[in-house]
């Protein structure tokens, strides 16, 4: 099947490249105007047959990222975090121990502020490009994965938006919101034994809190007894957000 993908993707390589407009690269072309040869469908390492749990972590790095990444180790789980700028900034060791312990690395804006973030067309893109900046410095490496503070609706305007799916980031909100910031383990943990019922693939929306740290373990135990793979979000998945209307 791989094989016969593959030799698809180059047919159609091909014949796209011969009508490819002048000052426009390959990629790019490829990218924006047609299906093949980059691929958006899944995660390459998950078995599609399988359920799949997403943990996202917002807010951080933190004091509770050691805590949160001994306990997804202990499980044999990788996370996606959801980084803010300064947090970055003053807790470089934990970023680096995100991205070399597996996890995917994320972005969370520099302000988290919707009036700062939505000032202009370009203020959000230009935040996210500080993070890129500031995660490059630390680690040497770079991502396109982001989350905007307080999910993509109602606040961020259609062209913000596009400015951001047009610069490459890919914009990922959640299906399963444990409200961890107001409620303790317990109600953390119900909701999300409540709410993965029927749901193959979940995305689920924690934060860098004491709370969320209490109530991981029980929650990944439950997820793997019920038969999720949990993995990080990569790349080259299409992105699962409420503008494309796929995060049900």
């Amino acid at each position: 099947m791989k094989n016969v993908r593959l030799k698809l993707a180059i047919s159609v390589g091909l014949l796209t490249f011969a009508m490819i407009p002048n000052n426009t690269s390959a990629l790019e072309y490829i990218d924006k105007y047609t299906c093949l040869p980059i691929y958006y469908d899944v995660n390459e390492t998950a078995n599609t047959n399988n359920k799949i749990a997403y943990i996202t972590i917002d807010d951080g790095p933190s004091k509770y990222t050691k805590d949160i990444l001994q306990i997804l180790k202990k499980h044999n789980a990788h996370a996606t975090f959801f980084m803010i700028d300064m947090n970055m900034k003053v807790n470089k060791d934990a970023v680096i121990e995100i991205v070399e312990s597996g996890n995917s690395a994320g972005f969370h804006s520099v302000s988290h502020d919707v009036n700062k973030l939505y000032e202009n067309y370009d203020s959000a893109k230009r935040e996210f490009d500080k993070n890129k900046e500031t995660f490059y410095e630390i680690t040497g490496r770079t991502s396109n994965i982001i989350r905007l503070p307080y999910g993509s609706k109602p606040y961020t305007p259609v062209k913000s938006y596009e400015n951001l799916v047009d610069a490459g980031y890919k914009l990922w909100d959640w299906n399963i919101d444990t409200q961890d910031w107001k409620n303790d383990s317990n109600k953390i943990i119900e909701i999300v034994k409540e709410q993965v019922k029927n749901k193959k693939e979940v995305v689920i929306l924690m934060h860098e809190k004491k709370q969320t740290v209490q109530a991981l373990d029980e929650v990944l135990t439950y997820l793997n007894e019920e038969g999720y793979e949990i993995l990080p979000i990569n790349e080259k998945q299409i992105p699962k957000n409420f503008w494309n209307i796929n995060t049900k």
